[in-house]
């Protein structure tokens, strides 16, 4: 049979089209026209995002042709900025690769100040946020993506990534640079580019994954680039964790192996401008939206909590790895999204923390009550008033880290469970 969105033909056991990505439904076979429509070349598909968030666009095209390298630099060609955030609700199924995008609800996780509505006149929003201009903002373009290219291993695939992030280091200081490269060298990062900032600030960054990366050997090696990036200010995200960003396909036929970045997104409107990030993460402390004792820095930290969290899922659907997906890996790839975006996942951890704890200390405390002590944000919702579960997960990381033994009750028997999905017990 033919995939119903791209024309492409399928074998009729697929569950997804090897070509676009496009879900296959079961009765697609028995009532497919012989010739599909075959969708044009400058086909988008919007995925509304909520309040927090902006919409955007897929930045292939269904027929661009693959016969030379393209980069897609989204700041030339208005491309809308590849950041979903906390809350997203449930995409529409989209064209071309749009396949590893489908990841339900709550797929990026941000970490947001308490601020909502602080004004920031020094930066003007445009349509996209990496060319946005002003005092806090950096030139760094995180979003780049580039198809056709000759991609036959994960060396290709990181020589890619590598590439792509020195070339934007051509103005940055050297001081800074060298700051990358430690990080770079000591905690596995293939790219860092924090052009803008402090250096002793991006040095004590580079201390937050020490002290985890030290109790967490294993989970070196799998975050591909920790970067600056200029968010809409309607965002307000101090920092974002992005499992996912698609950032190459292969000169093949198939267009497989496609090349996965994974992010740890810094808000330069917070970052080169520590007043204000101090200010947002002391209020937050103090009032309980975050842990007690959060700094500058530990927000790094939160992010490094879904960071575990997602290598714990991938554990649980076997997959070693995501920076090249193909055929074989596509179906548990997309199981792993849809389910890191809906939070069941999470859950399951979190409900046997809990059961554990009651095991132990006897409570009247209700899951919710109980994941509530860790702080506000645990309890976090999106925009349809769902928990998203992987938010208390990251928050009693970050509680655990900032406080050890002094930590809630609830983040240590949660961390306690994280530790044993990743075998690090």
């Amino acid at each position: 049979m033919f995939c119903s969105k791209c024309g492409n033909p399928i074998d009729d056991h697929s569950a997804f089209c090897s070509k676009c990505g496009n879900k296959i439904n079961v009765q697609e076979g028995v009532n497919q026209q012989q010739n599909p429509t075959i969708p044009s070349s400058n086909t988008t598909s919007p995925i509304e995002a909520n309040s927090n968030t902006v919409s955007w666009s897929n930045p292939y095209p269904i027929n661009e042709p693959l016969s030379q390298p393209v980069l897609h630099n989204h700041s030339n060609e208005d491309k809308r900025m590849i950041l979903i955030g906390m809350g997203v609700g449930v995409g529409v199924l989209a064209i071309l690769f749009l396949i590893i995008l489908i990841f339900g609800k709550n797929s990026e996780k941000y970490y947001f100040d308490t601020n909502s509505n602080e004004p920031d006149n020094e930066v003007v929003t445009t349509s996209n946020a990496s060319t946005k201009k002003g005092k806090y903002s950096t030139v760094i373009i995180y979003d780049n993506t580039y198809s056709g290219v000759k991609i036959t291993n994960n060396r290709d695939a990181l020589s890619l990534i590598e590439k792509d992030s020195v070339s934007q280091k051509v103005n940055c200081p050297s001081e800074i640079q060298k700051v990358e490269d430690e990080i770079i060298n000591n905690y596995g990062i293939t790219a860092v580019n924090l052009c803008e900032m402090d250096v002793q600030f991006a040095r004590e960054l580079g201390n937050v994954f020490k002290k985890i990366y030290e109790e967490y050997p294993s989970v070196r090696g799998y975050i591909t680039n920790l970067t600056l990036v200029n968010a809409p200010m309607q965002n307000n995200y101090i920092a974002a964790f992005m499992p996912v960003f698609h950032f190459a396909t292969s000169d093949s036929s198939s267009t497989y192996p496609w090349v996965i970045k994974t992010h740890i997104l810094l808000n330069s409107a917070y970052f080169l401008n520590q007043e204000r990030l101090s200010s947002s993460v002391s209020e937050g402390s103090n009032s309980g939206h975050f842990p007690k004792n959060t700094t500058i820095y530990s927000p790094v930290a939160h992010e490094l909590g879904h960071y575990l969290s997602f290598l714990a899922m991938m554990k649980h659907y076997e997959l070693n790895s995501i920076l090249l997906i193909d055929s074989n890996t596509i179906n548990p790839f997309y199981q792993l999204y849809t389910d890191f975006g809906t939070g069941d996942y999470s859950l399951s951890m979190i409900t046997e923390a809990y059961e554990n704890y009651k095991k132990d200390t006897p409570t009247p405390l209700s899951l919710d009550d109980w994941r509530g002590t860790i702080s506000n944000y645990a309890l976090a919702k999106d925009n349809s008033g769902n928990y998203i579960y992987d938010e208390t997960i990251a928050e009693s990381f970050h509680d655990v880290y900032l406080n050890g033994d002094n930590a809630s009750e609830a983040s240590k028997y949660i961390v306690a469970v994280l530790k044993d999905k990743l075998g690090s017990r």
